[in-house]
């Protein structure tokens, strides 16, 4: 399971933007965690656009 999930973060994060400079290499996981945090906030923010325009 915990091969799986690491598998998908790696996919995820390369999903998300791929990192080709070596001096933030460190820092890619940090980078996914802002990226995520982004991603979700829009589609909620779509989520209540759509809704509203339903109700």
């Amino acid at each position: 399971m915990q091969a799986m999930m690491k598998k998908f973060w790696i996919i995820w994060k390369h999903a998300l933007g791929t990192y080709s400079e070596e001096d933030i290499a460190d820092h890619e996981n940090a980078i996914a965690i802002i990226r995520t945090i982004i991603v979700c906030t829009n589609l909620i923010c779509a989520v209540f656009i759509i809704g509203n325009i339903i109700l």
